[in-house]
């Protein structure tokens, strides 16, 4: 019952911090809860409380949104995670771990060197990212960092960035829940730790869009870098 608790806390905190920036709380929660919960049981109920995360964030920015500009990156996404997730049971639990890890490393290390990447803003560029963040997401629910480096590189103003992003994440959380449920995936464990842990996110969410106006967007940079560094260590250490 402890763990429940928990990871009630961790994903009320990750999911703040998604509403406010629109992004992070899979960097945040999954190598947290990952201590106490496989990724097989955390990736299909994650992508059900992904749904209503995003669609909050998205219905409070839907007028910057652009979705014909970002149409190839959110198919992408969707097709790719589709098949990452259908590989998801096969997967060496491990293997996966670590390489979360190393990946929520590179991105912080990326994020806080501030160096501008090469822009990719044509079709083939939106293909790779989407396919990169859809791969991710289907394994580890963690599609965050190809596309959040995408569109940070690409300098979108903040409510844009924020729609862009949420839209995306919808997209795919919506897709993974169809192609986990066709596999007949979802058992009384997942189906026990969305009711547990979704009030936790909705409310984060929710604090997280009223925060947003009131918080340095340097401030909240700096904890995102800090706070995407500790997890990744902790992930590693665990899988070592």
């Amino acid at each position: 019952m402890i763990e429940y608790i928990i990871a009630g806390i961790v994903l009320l905190l990750a999911t703040t911090l998604q509403g406010i920036s629109g992004f992070g709380s899979g960097l945040v929660a999954v190598p947290i809860l990952a201590l106490w919960f496989p990724l097989t049981t955390l990736t299909p109920s994650l992508s059900v409380i992904n749904i209503f995360v995003a669609a909050i964030i998205y219905w409070k920015n839907r007028e910057a949104a652009r979705p014909s500009q970002w149409k190839w990156l959110i198919i992408s996404g969707v097709l790719a995670s589709l098949v990452a997730g259908s590989l998801l049971l096969n997967i060496n639990e491990q293997w996966l771990k670590i390489a979360l890890g190393l990946v929520i490393l590179l991105v912080a290390a990326l994020l806080a060197s501030g160096r501008q990447l090469p822009t990719a803003e044509h079709t083939a560029g939106y293909i790779s990212i989407g396919t990169g963040s859809g791969i991710l997401n289907g394994l580890m629910t963690l599609g965050g960092p190809p596309i959040v480096l995408f569109l940070a590189n690409a300098r979108l103003p903040k409510q844009q960035f924020r729609a862009t992003l949420s839209l995306f994440f919808l997209a795919i959380a919506v897709a993974n829940v169809v192609n986990f449920s066709r596999q007949g995936i979802y058992q009384t464990e997942h189906l026990h730790l969305v009711a547990t842990l979704l009030p936790a996110a909705i409310v984060g969410a929710a604090i997280g869009q009223r925060l947003q106006h009131h918080f340095s967007e340097s401030r909240f940079r700096q904890l995102t870098i800090a706070l995407m560094l500790l997890s990744g260590m902790i992930v590693i250490l665990q899988s070592i």
